[in-house]
């Protein structure tokens, strides 16, 4: 752009130059002709010189400070930002103060100096330079934000509700903090504000969040078509299908009952499923044969069955589904089964080849966060997600150390 400028202009006054034009100029009663491309070069060279020396004092004043420097600012919210990447909370403090002098109080430097001060451990002036922040309409989101956050740290449950809707109600379709307000109505024991805003969810998973909502519900009101919902809403959740088998068998409905079960075992095959379904009838391996063909490809139903004619002292049928059962899955206690069971087919002696057995952890996990159990939870501790966990199995050997 500024070549383009320069070539205009010189283009002007070599054409001036040329034509040969010429322009009278009077004052105080004397008059002057003078050629028209001279007055165009005098006109851009003083205001070359105005604009350079209007550069020359916004610099003086950028370096005393009587003016602000946006650029400036912006460079030394960098350098806060890189100074807590390092860590080094020193240069962040200066940086920040720097920038406050080109930019003032904005918000964004207010909630750096919050997060800062969470760092530092300074949790009350965190909260006041968030709540200063939230105290401002226009700036609700960051303040309301901060605080929720804040709130959810330490575990304060009301207060993180009261901002998070402060939140929604600046950006109402908010899918995260819809999320965590849904989980926090739970936890409360809010299920009308959870139902409220589980209407306003779009997340994939709201069918199986629905299903906990109406879960929880049935646990305070103990009414049946709550859980009936809960159950035809996600029949993958064995709390839920357990949960609606009880009810069921209480009030005497047991094919009810087994269909619910059966319905959880297709879409998620366990051990526990699996004992609560054949407990219901007194043939038991009948009743294991109907879950191994909904599940046909799943190591649970040849390892249950195995085990069930071991008790009914059937060890040939035992061995034939133990053997299926290692081949889907080399689990170190199948393997112990399949061992046992060889023995007492082969009198003792012990012919399998078991080397390639590993053992195995089984536990519930958060496919959100990554969180951790040993049982399912409707709400997950960490990250405030609804109907995220998952049953997962894995080789000790990949697990980290810590789990």
């Amino acid at each position: 752009m500024v070549v383009i400028k320069l070539v205009f202009i010189l283009l002007l006054v070599v054409s001036a130059f040329f034509l040969d034009i010429k322009v009278s100029v009077s004052f105080v009663g004397r008059s002057w002709s003078l050629p028209l491309w001279e007055i165009l070069a005098l006109f851009f060279f003083v205001v070359y010189i105005f604009r350079q020396c209007g550069s020359l004092l916004d610099k003086l004043f950028y370096m005393f400070g009587l003016k602000a420097d946006v650029r400036k600012g912006v460079d030394y919210l960098q350098e806060a930002f890189s100074g807590m990447l390092i860590k080094d909370h020193k240069v962040v403090w200066k940086a920040l103060n720097k920038a406050k002098k080109h930019l003032g109080e904005i918000p964004f430097i207010s909630w750096l100096e919050g997060q800062l001060c969470l760092i530092n451990g300074d949790t009350y002036k965190a909260k006041s330079l968030f709540f200063n922040l939230s105290s401002r309409e226009k700036d609700t989101v960051l303040g309301a934000y901060s605080l929720a956050q804040l709130s959810l740290q330490n575990k304060s449950d009301k207060e993180a509700i009261e901002s998070i809707k402060a939140v929604l109600k600046v950006y109402p379709d908010a899918q995260n903090f819809l999320n965590q307000i849904v989980s926090l109505s739970i936890k409360s024991g809010n299920i009308d504000d959870a139902f409220y805003y589980l209407r306003k969810l779009s997340d994939e998973n709201k069918r199986n969040i629905e299903a906990v909502v109406y879960f929880e519900k049935w646990k305070k009101s103990s009414d049946l078509s709550d859980l009936k919902k809960a159950h035809k809403l996600a029949p993958k959740i064995s709390d839920i299908a357990v949960a609606y088998a009880e009810e069921l068998l209480k009030n005497d409905e047991k094919r009810s009952a087994r269909k619910a079960l059966m319905r959880n075992f297709e879409l998620s095959p366990s051990i526990e499923i699996f004992n609560k379904y054949v407990s219901l009838d007194e043939d038991k391996i009948k009743r294991g044969e109907k879950l191994l063909n909904a599940a046909p490809q799943s190591w649970v139903p040849y390892y249950c069955l195995a085990k069930i004619c071991v008790e009914e002292e059937m060890p040939a049928l035992a061995f034939e589904y133990i053997s299926r059962a290692y081949d889907l899955a080399h689990y170190n206690f199948i393997a112990d089964e399949l061992a046992r069971i060889n023995a007492l087919q082969n009198n003792g002696e012990n012919l399998m080849d078991l080397s390639e057995a590993k053992p195995v952890r089984f536990f519930w996990r958060c496919s959100k966060c990554g969180d951790h159990s040993v049982k399912w939870r409707s709400v997950c501790p960490c990250c405030m997600s609804v109907a995220t966990y998952s049953c997962v199995e894995e080789f000790e050997e990949n697990l980290p150390t810590t789990l």
